[in-house]
């Protein structure tokens, strides 16, 4: 047996270092005593280490960590059943003794069909390939009797499964003169990215077969197959790596940590909504580029990890090395209009909304927890919270799972003229089966307005049409961008407006009662039914703000007046004191007014009056010393002069 070890030794070794250079033997046997040749000479930048199997018998793997050598390729597999029997036990104790470990195939090519793919398989199910493992290995050594031709393809076609399984290109193992006499010398696995370990023995610096490997060199070279490494018996193959760390010849992975609002996607990985592939593996130094694919109304705020370029660009790029792990943050925004007859301002944690003025906006994480705390000033009261929040309280708490709208109301709590800035007015609201959500807003008096909120850079408007109806005005942030007419023989739902081309960010639409009809009409009503922005329909919209018909007129305080007819209309104030006065009017066209006070009804008044009268007064007295909030209400019927039902507002005085 010694002899024909002995004889089998100086055979391989006449194949590997003399020309010509014949294919490495030393895979399937147990190793020669020498192999005949000085040492390779240690260079720079190279990292040591050694392959082995099943002829290695009992390694000390601890032993062997201790000294220089830092990584181990180990067989895995042969053919398309052998199993390695010493591979699970080598693996489970190099990786134990912190050596970075790889696996690779002994390929016995042959020319039946589906070889080379079985062959494959075979190592994919076995073989150990995950992150930071070495690079997976075909070992090439024998042409199964195959032209180069044949042989290459067959080559291929067990690369190519086993990258498209993984992700990862799998290193070629050959020696120069079987390359160049088996495979042709072809440039194919350089050409596309398939990394070479070169075999040859006892020289100091590699031949490399294929043009240098398309100019791209060895990235490991087994330098001897007669190595003495403490911890193992027999001798083995020494091994080197290029470069100073073994990162390059690593397999690196990437993860992609799923976060609300989007989806990340990318070659092999999209992850986030109902995608959940959220990690891979990588060739060590490709680039990797992700796309953030935003939820309807989310915007990406930034990316996590080593993607670049940081910040909200769309995409980004991930070089892999090692273990690689990024995100993105996704956002919604929170909308937040300061609403009421008073002043004040809204602010939160974490910081992003400071709204001292009617409206304003900022983008939080998705799901994320925003407080918000109103505060109002020195001349006003905090009523209470609308939209996603809600309650008295000057303080909420927001979860930020969408777009999200909040209004904060202010009141007056000093004496303040009707015009807007001391009183909160709404339309009447009409319950009509025909409504987007069973009722729409309307108002019929000339220079009414109510206002939405919106974000996004388009918007439609639904209208309510009918025989009563009559024009309406719209603007978008002050500028006017359409009018309508709601006239129809029959009643039923209006037009859909819409609007294009605003540009990102928050907006407000305007609609104005112009007062004017066709001559067939028998009202000059306008409706808004409802609204959709961002993808999300409404329907039934709250206004951010809304005014009652202006009317001007020489004998009233101040010179004008509002007044309303629609039934559910109201004018809202707060104040602090012991009572509360209206100053208004009485006249042939005004009828019925309810009077609620901290939520309960406390007089009803009868407006009407066969001719008009001014600075009509009246009065509710007998509050406790406090803070109230008082809301008139359009009743909609006539009262005792049966000639109207409308309701005006000339101011108020606080008592």
């Amino acid at each position: 047996m010694l002899v024909l070890a002995v004889a089998c030794s100086v055979l391989v070794t006449s194949a590997f270092a003399a020309a010509p250079r014949g294919a490495n033997g030393s895979r399937d046997r147990a190793p020669g005593p020498s192999d005949g040749r000085r040492p390779a000479l240690r260079a720079p930048n190279r990292v040591p280490g050694i392959d082995v199997s099943q002829w290695q018998l009992d390694v000390d793997w601890p032993a062997v960590a201790g000294t220089r050598i830092r990584f181990v390729i180990m067989r895995a597999t042969r053919a398309d059943d052998f199993i390695d029997p010493t591979y699970l036990t080598n693996l489970h104790e190099a990786t134990a003794a912190g050596l970075a470990v790889g696996s690779y195939h002994r390929a016995t090519p042959s020319d039946e069909p589906g070889d080379a793919t079985s062959e494959a398989n075979h190592f994919l199910s076995v073989a150990r390939n995950g992150p930071g493992d070495v690079l997976p290995v075909l070992d090439i050594e024998e042409t199964g009797g195959l032209t180069p031709a044949g042989l290459t393809a067959w080559v291929r076609t067990w690369v190519v499964r086993v990258r498209n399984r993984l992700g990862v290109r799998p290193m070629v193992y050959s020696s120069p003169y079987f390359w160049r006499s088996n495979m042709g010398d072809t440039l194919w696995f350089a050409n596309h990215g398939f990394p070479l370990w070169i075999a040859h023995w006892g020289v100091s610096s590699p031949d490399v077969p294929a043009n240098d490997w398309g100019g791209n060199g060895w990235t490991f070279w087994q330098f001897t197959s007669s190595g003495h490494v403490h911890g193992i018996g027999p001798r083995v193959d020494r091994d080197r790596y290029r470069g100073a760390n073994l990162a390059g010849g690593r397999i690196a992975s990437l993860r992609v940590v799923p976060r609300p609002g989007g989806r990340v996607a990318g070659d092999r990985i999209s992850c986030g909504a109902d995608a959940s592939r959220c990690e891979r593996l990588a060739n060590p130094g490709d680039e990797l580029v992700l796309t953030a694919d935003p939820a309807p109304g989310a915007t990406l705020l930034r990316w996590t990890g080593r993607c670049a370029p940081a910040g909200s660009a769309p995409t980004c790029t991930v070089t892999a090395s090692g273990a690689r792990t990024v995100g993105a943050v996704f956002g919604y925004p929170l909308r937040v209009a300061l609403v009421g007859s008073g002043s004040g301002s809204v602010g939160s944690a974490p910081p992003g909304i400071d709204c001292p003025a009617t409206s304003c906006a900022a983008t939080f994480p998705a799901a994320s927890d925003v407080e918000l705390s109103a505060h109002p000033d020195s001349a006003s009261g905090f009523v209470a919270w609308g939209g996603a929040c809600a309650g008295p309280t000057p303080s909420c708490v927001v979860t930020i799972d969408g777009p999200t709208d909040v209004s904060a109301r202010f009141d007056a709590t000093v004496a303040l003229e009707e015009d807007g800035a001391g009183t909160a007015y709404t339309w009447g609201r009409r319950t009509d089966r025909r409504a987007l959500g069973g009722s729409y807003r309307w108002e019929r008096r000339a220079g009414a307005t109510t206002s939405f909120g919106f974000t996004g850079g388009a918007v439609s408007l639904f209208t309510i049409e009918g025989p009563s109806f009559g024009r309406g005005r719209i603007a978008i942030d002050g500028a006017t961008v359409d009018t309508f007419d709601g006239y129809a023989g029959d009643p039923g739902r209006g037009d859909r407006l819409r609007f294009e081309d605003l540009g990102h960010g928050h907006h407000t639409l305007t609609v104005t009662v112009l007062g004017t009809a066709r001559p067939k009409a028998t009202g000059t009503r306008v409706g808004v039914d409802g609204l959709r922005a961002s993808g999300v329909l409404d329907a039934s919209p709250d206004p951010t703000a809304s005014t009652w018909g202006p009317v001007t007129d020489g004998s009233a305080s101040g010179g004008t007046y509002v007044a309303s007819e629609a039934p559910g209309a109201t004018a809202a104030i707060r104040f602090r004191g012991t009572g509360i006065t209206l100053r208004t009017l009485r006249g042939p066209a005004l009828g019925v007014v309810e009077l609620w006070v901290d939520g309960s009804r406390r007089r009803t008044w009868d407006l009407s009056a066969a001719s008009w009268s001014y600075g009509v007064r009246r009065t509710l007295t007998g509050l406790t010393d406090g803070t109230h909030v008082a809301r008139l209400v359009v009743v909609g019927s006539t009262g005792a002069d049966h000639h109207g039902a409308a309701v005006a507002v000339d101011g108020w005085i606080v008592r």
